[in-house]
C-alpha cells in the first residue's frame, strides 16, 4: 500500500478527527518538534539500555505518510507501551518532544555522519489505523496472547517485544533535510528487512545511544561510602520481565506490569480485569457499611500523571487495615476494574489468599518510581494552592 488507508482510521474517544500531515521534512529543517504533532506508529521495539541492563530502551518508528523518524521514550512514558496503549498502527500526538543529533560512524568506511531522533517526554494515543494493524498481524509481528485466569477466563495480549527478535535497527539521517522514507512504501519495507538482518548496524546504534542514560533516566543521588575491597564480579543477569499477575510475583524486586489510571476504561474487559496500579492517594473515607461481603468497605480516590480524573477505589478486603495516608504513593496489586464512575477499581474479599496486596510509599522496590510520582504530586499541590490563592485575591 502506498499510504495508510484514511478510511481505516478510528479516532480515540475525546479527540477531534485529524489528518496525517507530512511533518518530518520541516522537523529536520527547523530542528523544532511542534507540540501537538501527530504521527503513525510504524514499529515498536524494546531492548536493554546498552550501558545498563537494568533499564529498558523503547524505540518507536513514527511515520507522517511520507517519511519516518525514530523516537525514544523517556522512563515515564514506558508504561504506555507496557499497557498496550501504544502499539503498531496507533496514532500518537507528541505534546513534548526534543530533536537530538548524534555522531555515528558512516557505512563502508565513510566519515562521521549525523543520526537524528526524537526524545519524547509526553504523548497521547489519539486513534488507530486498522489497515496498518491488520498488515502487522499478517507479518506475524503482533504480540502473542497469554491467559489471565483471574479475568473471567479471558485472554490478553502479552509483551509488546517478541523475544526471538533482535533490537530495533533504526535508519540514519546524515543531515537535514534528508530523511528516511516511510516503511509503508514497498521499497522501504525491503530496506527495513535488510536493516534487521544487518547486525553490525545494530551494534553501531548501541554505541550511538551510550550517552542517553542522563537524558532518559536522570541519575539519582547516592551517598558515598568508605572504600571497601572490590567484590568478585557476578555473572551478568538478564533484566527480569514485568509480571502481570500477583500470584506469579514471588520476588519483590521483580517488576510488576503496571496499568495507568487513564487506561482503566480501555482494558480488554470492562469488569473484573486484574491489574496493578501505582498512584497517589487523594482521599480516604472511614470504614462504612456495604451491600457486599463482608458488608464493610472503605473508599478512596487515587490519581496519577496519566489523567486529571481521580479514580474511585473501593476496598472490601480487610477495609479497616487499608489506611494509607493522603498524599502517599500506593502500589495496588490485583485490583479489578469496574464500570462504575466511568472506570473504577475494586478489591474484593474473595481476593484473599495472595498475601500483601497494597504497599504505601514502597521505596524498597527499586523498580517502582515512587520518587517520580510523589514529585509530580508535590507540583500539583503547589499548582492547586496557587489557584486557590488567585481566587481569594479576586474575592
Amino acid at each position: 500500500m502506498q499510504l495508510p488507508d484514511p478510511a481505516a482510521v478510528t479516532v480515540a474517544r475525546g479527540f477531534a478527527p485529524f489528518t496525517l500531515k507530512p511533518l518530518v521534512h520541516d522537523l529536520l529543517r527547523t530542528r523544532y518538534a511542534v507540540p501537538g504533532s501527530i504521527y503513525l506508529v510504524e514499529d515498536v521495539r524494546i531492548a536493554p539500555l546498552p550501558s545498563n541492563d537494568r533499564w529498558q530502551l523503547i524505540r518507536l518508528l513514527l511515520g507522517d505518510g511520507e517519511f519516518c523518524i525514530q523516537a525514544l521514550l523517556t522512563e515515564e512514558m514506558h508504561r504506555f507501551v507496557h499497557t498496550l496503549e501504544i502499539t503498531v498502527g496507533c496514532y500518537v500526538r507528541l505534546d513534548d518532544a526534543e530533536l537530538q543529533w548524534e555522531k555515528v560512524d558512516g557505512e563502508g568506511g565513510a566519515g562521521p555522519q549525523n543520526m537524528v531522533y526524537l526524545v519524547v517526554k509526553d504523548l497521547r494515543t489519539v486513534g488507530w489505523n486498522r489497515s496498518v494493524q491488520k498488515l502487522h498481524e499478517q507479518q506475524g509481528q503482533r504480540p502473542s496472547p497469554q491467559q489471565q485466569d483471574e479475568a473471567v477466563n479471558a485472554e490478553h495480549e502479552g509483551p509488546v517485544l517478541d523475544k526471538t527478535r533482535g533490537k530495533m535497527p533504526m535508519n540514519r539521517t546524515p543531515s537535514p533535510p534528508r530523511a528516511v522514507k516511510t516503511p509503508t512504501k514497498p521499497q522501504s519495507l525491503k530496506r527495513r528487512r535488510q536493516d534487521r538482518e544487518d547486525t553490525s548496524q545494530d551494534s553501531k546504534m548501541d554505541d550511538a545511544f551510550q550517552g542517553l542514560d542522563a537524558l532518559l533516566f536522570p541519575p539519582k543521588k547516592t551517598q558515598k561510602s568508605p572504600l571497601k575491597p572490590a567484590p568478585k564480579p557476578k555473572p551478568k543477569e538478564q533484566p527480569a520481565q514485568p509480571v502481570a499477575l500477583p500470584r506469579d510475583w514471588h520476588n519483590p524486586q521483580t517488576p510488576l506490569k503496571l496499568t495507568t489510571l487513564r487506561a482503566i476504561p480501555s482494558l480488554p474487559y470492562q469488569q473484573n480485569w486484574s491489574c496493578n496500579v501505582l498512584a497517589i492517594v487523594a482521599s480516604v473515607s472511614p470504614v462504612e457499611s456495604s451491600n457486599l461481603p463482608p458488608y464493610r468497605q472503605r473508599t478512596a480516590r487515587i490519581t496519577d500523571p496519566s489523567t486529571a480524573k481521580q479514580v474511585h477505589l473501593t476496598v472490601f478486603l480487610d477495609p479497616d487495615k487499608f489506611d494509607p495516608k493522603v498524599g502517599s504513593a500506593v502500589l495496588l496489586t490485583g485490583v479489578k476494574n469496574h464500570r462504575f464512575d466511568g472506570g473504577s477499581l475494586k478489591k474484593y474479599a474473595s481476593d484473599r489468599g495472595h498475601g500483601r496486596w497494597w504497599f504505601e510509599d514502597p521505596w524498597e522496590l527499586t523498580w517502582c518510581d515512587v520518587k517520580g510520582i510523589k514529585d509530580w504530586w508535590a507540583e500539583m499541590e503547589v499548582y492547586f494552592a496557587s489557584q486557590v490563592s488567585d481566587e481569594m485575591t479576586v474575592l
